[in-house]
């Protein structure tokens, strides 16, 4: 009975080393803040109201294809000088609706009080370019 527990022990001992040290050999990579430029969804119904040009990237923070897409399309649209905004959909739920988006990573060129144009889901850096050179 006494070697079952210090046997026990043992594995329990070692498992928890071993979890500390592949933990602390992670490395945690910086996330880049690729979300600043928002527009609510007030905000967005007035700016189309006024008929403002506006280019909307709608998106979720859980979205696996939204984190696959961010670090093309954002950097992208501002080489290209092109304002996009984006629009967080965890934050707004009547947006979906509103704005008829079925899925994220959605991108909308609103002109003259409607929708122009859309790119939707994860797609290749090549048709994104292709869409914003269009849209522009």
């Amino acid at each position: 009975m006494k070697k079952i527990f210090v046997f026990s022990l043992f594995v329990i001992l070692l498992f928890g080393v071993i979890f500390l040290v592949m933990n602390k050999n992670k490395e945690e990579v910086p996330v880049k803040e690729y979300y600043k430029n928002k527009i609510s969804q007030e905000q967005l119904q007035q700016d189309i109201l006024d008929k403002k040009e506006k280019i909307i990237y709608y998106y979720q923070t859980h979205c696996s294809h939204c984190a696959k897409v961010s670090p093309i399309v954002i950097p992208m649209a501002q080489e290209m000088k092109i304002d996009m905004q984006v629009m967080n959909l965890e934050e707004y739920d009547s947006a979906w609706d509103q704005f008829k988006i079925k899925g994220t990573p959605t991108i909308i060129h609103y002109k003259d009080g409607k929708e122009l144009n859309r790119i939707e889901g994860e797609q290749s850096e090549d048709d994104f370019e292709s869409w914003f050179r269009k849209n522009k």
